[in-house]
């Protein structure tokens, strides 16, 4: 993940991979809302930071709540 890109975030390396790592890994929206509230990100500055992973929060579905039968 390249700093620059992100420069107007207050984030560090450090941190700008581990949330990197948890949109990736996140299994829904909900989630991702979630992890973007414990790090302090409005989804306006995910999205201008993080254009390319904006494309994998919109394939996630709304939640995960159990749909077991």
């Amino acid at each position: 993940m390249d700093e620059d890109d992100c420069g107007f975030l207050p984030l560090s390396k450090r941190e700008l991979s581990a949330l990197g790592l948890s949109i990736r890994t996140a299994k829904s929206k909900a989630e991702v809302t979630r992890i973007l509230q414990g790090y302090e990100l409005s989804e306006e500055d995910f999205e201008k930071g993080f254009p390319y992973l904006m494309k994998v929060v919109r394939d996630l579905p709304p939640d995960t709540a159990d749909r077991t039968p």
